[in-house]
């Protein structure tokens, strides 16, 4: 097994453990109720969100600013997106819990969150090594391309699960845009060098 594949279980087991335990204490802590499990969901959620921004920004900011830090957030940003898998995994695991410990709830698929989980797990299969390979350089970076266009469009619809209120929308909304902008910044800036 190669130092980057290992690097990506680590990572992957790593960031489930820690969210899927603070969200355990969280709700061993304030009781497993519906709401507080929601809530749960919510910033599990949001944490992936924090994650798929970085990502989204890294390559424009190291073209931008080019620091050691950005350069840095750049050579890490495979692992930053197998973080994102494994928030959206604990997510994934919270959903779960709920229609689990509520029989009362009916669950009924979201085929956007379905597809979205298949982008996302297609995406982290291909950040190992042979799949990669097998795949091919063309073929890997649009479907990155791809699957980072589609986690734009599930964290900006509502999804059905949650009660989305405007500083939601805010929290959401304002990183979504800077991170927009940030990449706009750094394509017109090369092409206006390519010019």
């Amino acid at each position: 097994m190669s130092r980057n594949d290992r690097q990506n279980i680590q990572t992957f087991v790593g960031v489930v453990a820690l969210i899927g335990g603070l969200a355990a204490l969280w709700l061993a802590s304030v009781g497993a109720n519906d709401e507080q499990i929601r809530f749960t969901m919510r910033e599990s959620a949001f944490i992936a969100f924090a994650l798929y921004v970085v990502v989204l920004v890294a390559r424009p900011l190291q073209q931008l600013l080019r620091k050691d830090w950005t350069a840095k957030l750049l050579r890490n940003r495979r692992l930053l997106g197998v973080a994102f898998a494994a928030a959206m995994t604990a997510h994934l695991g919270l959903i779960a819990y709920r229609f689990g410990t509520q029989p009362e709830l009916e669950f009924s698929p979201d085929p956007f969150g379905v597809g979205a989980y298949a982008v996302f797990y297609v995406m982290l299969i291909t950040s190992f090594d042979a799949p990669k390979k097998a795949l091919g350089p063309r073929a890997w970076k649009l479907l990155h391309r791809i699957g980072l266009l589609y986690a734009a469009v599930i964290f900006a619809v509502p999804r059905p699960l949650e009660t989305v209120t405007e500083p939601e929308y805010l929290r959401y909304g304002i990183p979504f845009a800077i991170a927009v902008l940030i990449r706009f910044t750094a394509w017109r800036r090369s092409s206006r060098q390519d010019s």
